[in-house]
């Protein structure tokens, strides 16, 4: 089942913060790995129990799926340390 990707509108500013070569390899990823399996990350608990998060290099990608519209939407991209701020 194929999943529409969606991004939050604060994520376009956290790409232009990462460095060229990184923003390439987290949107394959997104692109590559999400939309073929979007429970490839891991799910996230308490007040962010409906999120899931994925690691690439020092990144992590936090996502929620809606999946009676099988909607991927792509809500933050931030450095490991300052991503649950």
């Amino acid at each position: 089942m194929g999943y529409k990707l969606l991004f939050d509108d604060k994520v376009s500013k956290d790409l232009k913060k990462i460095d060229k070569h990184l923003q390439k390899e987290i949107l394959e990823a997104i692109k590559t790995k999400f939309l073929n399996d979007p429970y490839i990350g891991k799910k996230l608990v308490g007040d962010l129990s409906s999120y899931y998060r994925y690691g690439v290099s020092d990144y992590r990608i936090i996502y929620e799926i809606l999946e009676d519209e099988t909607v991927l939407v792509v809500i933050k991209i931030k450095h490991r340390k300052d991503i649950y701020k």
